[in-house]
């Protein structure tokens, strides 16, 4: 007999033979919901307009962000006209589910701490009161999860990469969709923390709060440090200093062409990346700090160590 557990479980029923569906990615954010998203994309379920590595649904997801009802209830109207089974990752977790046609959920969860440690280098906030806020936000969803009646699978991310194989199945399965090449595609999509996911931009918190200045280290290597920064006030690029351990290194203006960053936000412009190439090498521990200069501020996920 095998000792194996399952990566997924299913609870109330499958979803298979709802010929109309619409599939909500629930899950606590850096969590893996983006990877869950993909799949079904793959899997030949219409995810959205719109759509980075992220697989976030821009169009849908500003109307519930703003709390605009009427406006939600119009792109989902148009959803269900086009398509019998259609998705959305909720980083909201259930809100409005009321307004979806046949709600099924599809629900990820990530060790608390590897969830945690993310979302410190993008906030620069503690690990504990990360740890604290995604239990929290778990006990929330859990207690949806007991409250619904709603076919839902269960998935854990960890055993997901471990075993894509079987959890893409299991997906398949559970909703009744994909065919051979396609469930190969989604089988191949299943990587930890993919570079195109890793170096894309996203509304992060700073945005939301309508920050006039923000921007994203996206990759830091021993001789350069990569990525983009601007200013929702001008199209004008902004300029930049570079400190390593308190010190300033280097300045420049950040204006290389970012296509994915324009995408991303009808705030955001694409002239706004950057590439700091260092004439010494980086060294394990040195502190990293990317500042807006004159305003005071760091980028989002500015400082951080070098590891």
């Amino acid at each position: 007999m095998s000792n194996k557990i399952p990566g997924f479980a299913v609870l109330n029923g499958d979803a298979a033979e709802l010929k109309q569906k619409t599939v909500l990615v629930l899950g606590v954010g850096r969590g893996g919901t983006s990877m869950v998203a993909g799949v079904l994309s793959k899997l030949g379920i219409y995810m959205g307009e719109g759509l980075n590595s992220r697989y976030q649904d821009g169009a849908l997801l500003e109307c519930i962000n703003k709390g605009d009802k009427g406006g939600a209830k119009k792109i989902i109207a148009e959803r269900n006209a086009q398509f019998p089974v259609w998705g959305i990752k909720k980083l909201n977790l259930w809100r409005w589910d009321d307004l979806f046609r046949q709600p099924v959920y599809v629900v990820i969860f990530r060790d608390v701490f590897a969830t945690a440690n993310r979302r410190v280098n993008l906030f620069n906030s503690p690990l504990l009161f990360e740890m604290g806020k995604i239990l929290g936000l778990h006990f929330l969803l859990l207690l949806f999860m007991a409250l619904s009646k709603r076919p839902t699978l269960v998935a854990s991310y960890e055993k997901s990469l471990l075993y894509p194989d079987e959890f893409v199945e299991g997906l398949a399965a559970f909703l009744g969709m994909g065919d051979a090449d396609s469930k190969a595609d989604a089988i191949q999509f299943i990587k930890p923390s993919p570079t195109e996911y890793t170096t894309s931009p996203v509304n992060y918190r700073a945005a939301r709060e309508n920050r006039d200045y923000l921007g994203y280290i996206d990759q830091i290597e021993a001789k350069q440090i990569s990525g983009w920064a601007l200013s929702t006030l001008s199209t004008k690029p902004v300029s930049l200093e570079l400190l390593i351990n308190g010190i300033v290194i280097q300045n420049l203006s950040a204006n290389l062409p970012r296509p994915d960053v324009k995408k991303a936000d009808s705030r955001f412009h694409e002239d706004c990346g950057f590439v700091f190439k260092l004439s010494n090498e980086l060294t394990s521990g040195d502190k990293i700090d990317i500042r807006f200069v004159g305003q005071d501020l760091s980028l989002v996920n500015s400082p951080q160590r070098f590891s």
